[in-house]
């Protein structure tokens, strides 16, 4: 990669430890080193893991091995190590409007965010964090790997908030720079496909400039039952039901060491669920939509305008009962690393469970229009799918293309058309017998997807012509 070299540092929080001055003269910018403190936040997380291997392992081998109480201690101060090399090869700066940091002993890796790229800056605090008064500042960016991006742990918590916000306020100061004059908007061609309406406006009520105003705050009663009453709180009850019955019939802990880690696991991603999205509030800000959430490990996040990929509503079945529902987003981002896979795979909870007058209040701040999923399937779809008949429905205006399935667990999508990339016809062999195809909508996002399926072949061959000139009218007039 080559670097250019700046002319001058923008202004840094104050209090964070500056490291030596790169050749160059003073007009050079200053390398800046995480807090000192780092390595035993990143051992922290390493040590959390340890623990629950080891308990099962003692579970399974009690007194059988008298040195492993020495081996648990070489691996906690490898750990240590590992995590005091880090930091010492870590260094980091801003210049000409780009975030640096390098990193590595014997292999040196240098990575470079032009901050007009950035989707969002995020502070996280870990349970040990949190102790220490510190912070991680997270910055995702589109399609990058997280083990690769932007990643400053640790900096003290009010340097976090404050660096973020001198970078967002950096990012966008450059993007104005950069962005060309704004091309007069041309008129939008007239949709021919039926079904498909001019985007009405819905009225997003506006407060006072640079005052937050809240939007959402979950209850935690209702989000711990809505838990329970979800597949994976189900789950975790027949595991605990199921450990402790083993336990109280044969009278040995022993009996459910083949089990504990899966048990183990069930039950961590239930917790980890909780503790996400424990105390989630939602407010608009200036910078756009911030979100904090989380009980031991909490997040601050700001999704910005424009960076919703797409928006999902899900209502399962048991919630329904208690006219409750969820409303997800799916903002480009990196991809998540394989330990946190797991939780990659769960979308941004703007409402982890909320009523749907709540939700309905969120999609006005989300969307500029919200069409409706009122175009039924044809008739044969009830051989293909005779449950879901009745629900798999789509809409669209000019704006957005809405699509909703499910007869147990609901979802309704909407996705932008200004953020689809391509369209793509499909017809499965059963699809061909009954005279029917599916057009998919392919967006950045890789977790929200609003494909029309199962719809007569002439219509889905017109929505095949139609879309992509909606999408291209939608990205031309700046929307």
């Amino acid at each position: 990669m080559t670097s250019t070299t700046p002319s001058a540092e923008p202004p840094l929080p104050a209090g964070v430890p500056a490291a030596e001055v790169p050749a160059g003269g003073a007009q050079a910018a200053v390398w800046h080193r995480l807090h000192p403190l780092t390595p035993v936040v990143l051992a922290g997380t390493r040590l959390i893991s340890l623990v629950v291997v080891l308990a099962a392992w003692s579970l399974a081998n009690q007194g059988q091995d008298k040195n492993q109480l020495v081996i648990d201690l070489v691996v906690l101060g490898l750990a240590l190590s590992y995590g005091f090399v880090s930091w010492l090869v870590t260094r980091w700066q801003v210049a000409d409007g780009v975030l640096r940091i390098e990193t590595g002993l014997i292999r040196r890796d240098s990575r470079r965010f032009p901050l007009t790229q950035i989707q969002a800056i995020d502070v996280v605090q870990t349970g040990i964090a949190r102790v220490l008064g510190l912070a991680e500042l997270q910055l995702r960016v589109a399609g990058s790997d997280s083990k690769r991006g932007g990643r400053l742990a640790c900096l003290k918590l009010a340097d976090a908030e404050r660096l973020r916000r001198e970078l967002l306020t950096i990012s966008a100061s450059a993007g104005r720079a950069a962005a060309p004059e704004m091309a007069v908007p041309q008129p939008r061609p007239e949709s021919q496909v039926q079904g498909i309406q001019p985007a009405a406006s819905v009225p997003v009520p506006q407060g006072e400039a640079g005052v937050a105003r809240t939007l959402f705050r979950v209850r935690s009663d209702r989000l711990a039952a809505a838990i329970i009453l979800s597949r994976a709180g189900a789950f975790a009850l027949i595991v605990i039901a199921v450990v402790s019955t083993i336990v109280a019939v044969t009278g040995r802990t022993g009996a459910v060491a083949s089990i504990l880690p899966a048990a183990i696991g069930i039950v961590l991603a239930v917790w980890r669920q909780f503790n996400s999205e424990f105390g989630t509030t939602v407010t608009a800000t200036p910078d756009g939509l911030g979100l904090r959430s989380g009980l031991v490990q909490t997040t601050a996040e700001t999704i910005r305008p424009g960076r919703v990929q797409g928006v999902r509503l899900v209502e399962p079945m048991i919630w329904r009962a208690f006219g409750w529902c969820r409303l997800e987003v799916d903002v480009a981002g990196p991809k998540e690393r394989r330990e946190n896979r797991s939780e990659g795979q769960r979308l941004r909870a703007l409402i982890p469970v909320g009523s749907r007058p709540e939700a309905m209040a969120m999609l006005d701040e989300l969307l500029r229009s919200r069409p409706a999923a009122d175009r039924p399937p044809p008739a044969q779809v009830r051989l293909k799918a005779p449950l879901q008949y009745h629900y798999l429905r789509w809409g669209a205006d000019d704006s957005y293309v809405v699509a909703a399935r499910g007869r147990v667990r609901r979802t309704t999508t909407w996705v932008p058309l200004e953020k689809v990339q391509s369209f793509r016809w499909v017809q499965g062999p059963v699809q061909r017998r009954l005279g029917l195809a599916s057009v998919k909508l392919d967006v950045a996002g890789r977790r929200v997807k609003a494909d029309i399926e199962d719809r007569a072949e002439a219509e889905a061959t017109d929505l095949l012509v139609r879309l992509p000139e909606l999408a291209r009218a939608a990205r031309a007039g700046g929307r």
